[in-house]
């Protein structure tokens, strides 16, 4: 699709979804209640949700190493809060990852796939480890949404976990089928890059121990950010319990991930306001609630912009 007929379907989607939020809630209720919300919590919880970066970013480094492109701590954890600051700027939610690529796989001499490689593994371990959370949750306390079970949701999620699985197993057999019969050089270009990264994690070497920590990280990593968020909606003054929190959260965040709309504007107060609405958090509430996580989330990718002095030396020093 055209670049600019792409662009123009997210902020027609963008202005559809934000339109279809306000309509049903109560403006003037929530300019209220957002002044009213407090501040002092926000930035209790911003310091948590930094804190939890932290720990990514370890999880990261171990990743990364596997794949050959080793360093300190504390160098991943400059390119980890650099690339969240470019999540600002970038399209879709994951923008910031693609600059996390290219700077780490530039700094260690390593093949741009390889770069990729490890920041696509970091978040799936992110991301797995919340469904996890969330489909146990959804189990426990089942929820509908206009006649459609939430766990169903899941079961299509863990669908496309399989189907992403098995592409990353069979990635070259099916790169070299597909390259036999496709003629066409965007097409033989985007093989191309699949083929490059199927062979980048070929040559991945991660030991035993190291799996065990970056699961440990990973179920950490989740319930701290469901445990922060949770104290968000808890900070409005709505009390949803533990496990209903966990049963929706995770679908909030997959919904964001979507590249429907501009940088999951639109997508997230509408799929936030929906899902809180199932624990008994009314419309004008719920849109309080998504309004101050996505001010919690922007301020948290701005704290990155303290590690971009980092970033040129990154990118003038490689390695070979």
């Amino acid at each position: 699709m055209p670049k600019p007929l792409a662009l123009t379907l997210k902020l027609l989607c963008t202005i559809l979804l934000l339109w279809l939020v306000f309509k049903s809630v109560d403006v003037a209720r929530v300019a209220r209640d957002l002044g009213e919300f407090p501040a002092g919590t926000l930035v209790l919880l911003l310091a948590a949700l930094w804190g939890s970066q932290l720990l990514c970013s370890e999880r990261w480094r171990i990743l990364a190493g596997a794949l050959g492109m080793r360093g300190g701590y504390f160098s991943f954890v400059q390119i980890y809060f650099a690339g969240m600051f470019f999540n600002l700027g970038l399209p879709s939610l994951v923008g910031g990852d693609a600059v996390k690529a290219y700077i780490i796989s530039r700094k260690a001499g390593r093949p741009l796939p390889a770069g990729l490689a490890s920041v696509l593994q970091d978040r799936a371990a992110g991301l797995v480890t919340l469904l996890l959370y969330g489909s146990v949750a959804a189990m426990a306390h089942p929820f509908d949404w206009k006649g459609i079970p939430v766990w169903t949701l899941y079961l299509c999620a863990w669908a496309g976990v399989a189907a992403v699985l098995g592409l990353v197993w069979k990635g070259e057999t099916l790169c070299r089928k597909l390259g036999e019969r496709v003629r066409a050089p965007l097409a033989r270009k985007a093989l191309g890059y699949l083929g490059d990264f199927h062979r980048a994690l070929a040559l991945q070497d991660i030991r035993k121990g190291d799996i065990g920590r970056v699961a440990l990280y990973s179920f950490v990593n989740s319930a701290l950010v469901l445990g922060i968020f949770r104290q968000v909606v808890l900070a409005s003054g709505r009390p949803v319990d533990v496990v209903s929190f966990a049963a929706l959260f995770p679908i909030v965040t997959l919904a964001t991930m979507l590249p429907v709309t501009l940088n999951g504007m639109g997508v997230r107060e509408w799929v936030y306001v929906e899902a809180l609405v199932l624990a008994g958090v009314p419309r004008d509430s719920g849109l309080v609630i998504s309004l101050a996580t996505s001010a919690l989330i922007l301020v948290c990718n701005l704290g990155g912009a303290a590690f971009l002095w980092a970033v040129p030396g990154a990118l003038a020093r490689p390695r070979t």
